[in-house]
């Protein structure tokens, strides 16, 4: 019989937001601001559970409020599966969307809580690490608003390198010459050594996705991320038929059915599930399952907050290692400016370009909204 001293009684929502200094974007798109839901669930006992999403937080916000109150409110804490569970049942008309966003935060939230009621770190409830350091890869830059789209790209490159990183991911889109040149440019900075990726964001085609890479054969890139949108999924067959490098997405995806099609069309080579947007842990558990059963690594997509960055280094000490000159589980740490996640959490590498996983209770560290307090733009409870 579950103990009512963990049954959830307060369910708060935090929505956050930080301008940025200038605006930056990727291949399709340019913003000024970074934005995000955080969540925090209260037990009877005082055991609190934080957890987020971060793609449309006020709508995730209004989500949990008029629908998903009941399955949280007077659930126990300690059974994370059984209430996402209850969460999902009524999803019949919405099984990759905006719901298992809203589901996200609470489902991150409740692992924090068990952790924090057991005295563990949430590895520990998925079963254990299979790592303490988790090598990590540096996200960026953005591309600049301004005519010179990759004005920043070499001095930031040079930053990555030097704070230790042996991984770096460019965001390129602009036309295949300069895109090119950035790419090999960033290789030139890095050396022979250290691994390079591109993510196109969505923005390409596969034939001018196939022409980059072809041109691009000599800098060694160790996979091109989301060329096109992220679920035309005969479009990323055609991709992987026609590529000669490894093909990652799945930042997008919502529910592990989404991943199914893909993995059973051998349309992805790599996995990137972010947990504010695909079901939270419980859901990235499943998907982490579905991946090894096609043999396919996993590298998880992090942005948002300090609370996406910390469950995901929680969620990526228990990932399955993969063969292959890339040690995945590879872990992005987005190198944008983001005090989002800089006030809560700001690791640095070590001298192996790896992160160490906190080994507190629940996300591993304690969360405290004080130090968003600038940031925060709305907050609202239910109990």
């Amino acid at each position: 019989m579950a103990d009512p001293a963990h049954q959830v009684v307060k369910v708060e929502g935090f929505e956050v937001t930080c301008r940025l200094p200038r605006p930056v974007g990727n291949s399709m798109r340019t913003f000024d601001r970074r934005s995000s839901l955080i969540v925090r669930i209260t037990t009877r006992s005082g055991a609190v559970g934080w957890g987020e999403t971060w793609a449309f937080p006020e709508a995730a916000g209004s989500l949990i409020r008029s629908n998903l109150a009941p399955a949280i409110l007077g659930a126990d804490a300690t059974a994370p599966r059984t209430v996402q569970a209850r969460m999902v049942a009524p999803l019949a008309i919405d099984r990759r969307g905006q719901c298992h966003m809203a589901i996200s935060a609470l489902d991150i939230a409740l692992w924090d809580a068990w952790g924090r009621i057991a005295g563990q770190p949430i590895h520990a409830l998925l079963g254990g690490a299979l790592r303490d350091r988790v090598p990590a890869y540096a996200s960026g830059p953005f591309l600049e608003a301004a005519p010179d789209r990759y004005g920043a790209l070499a001095g930031e490159v040079e930053r990555y390198a030097a704070a230790g990183f042996r991984a770096i991911k460019l965001r390129v889109g602009t036309d295949l010459a300069t895109d090119a040149s950035a790419i090999r440019q960033a290789r030139s900075i890095l050396g022979a050594e250290a691994l390079l990726m591109a993510d196109l964001n969505e923005g390409s085609t596969v034939r001018d996705a196939v022409a980059l890479t072809e041109a691009v054969a000599d800098a060694r890139l160790s996979w091109i991320e989301e060329p096109i949108p992220h679920d035309d999924l005969p479009g990323y067959r055609r991709l992987a038929q026609l590529l000669s490098l490894p093909l990652a997405g799945g930042e997008s995806f919502s529910g592990t059915q989404a991943f199914r099609d893909f993995l059973a069309a051998g349309a992805l080579d790599i996995v990137q599930p972010d947990l504010a947007i695909c079901g939270g842990l419980t859901e990235g558990l499943r998907v982490a399952a579905l991946a090894d059963a096609f043999e396919t690594a996993v590298a998880p997509h992090v942005w948002g907050t300090g609370i996406n960055f910390l469950a995901s280094l929680q969620f990526a000490a228990v990932l399955t290692p993969r063969r292959g000159p890339v040690p995945f589980p590879l872990f992005e740490y987005d190198m944008g400016i983001n005090p989002l996640r800089s006030a809560l959490y700001d690791p640095q590498p070590d001298r192996d370009g790896r992160l160490a996983v906190p080994d507190g209770p629940g996300l591993g560290i304690e969360i405290s909204i004080d130090r968003l307090a600038d940031y925060v733009t709305g907050h609202w409870t239910l109990e």
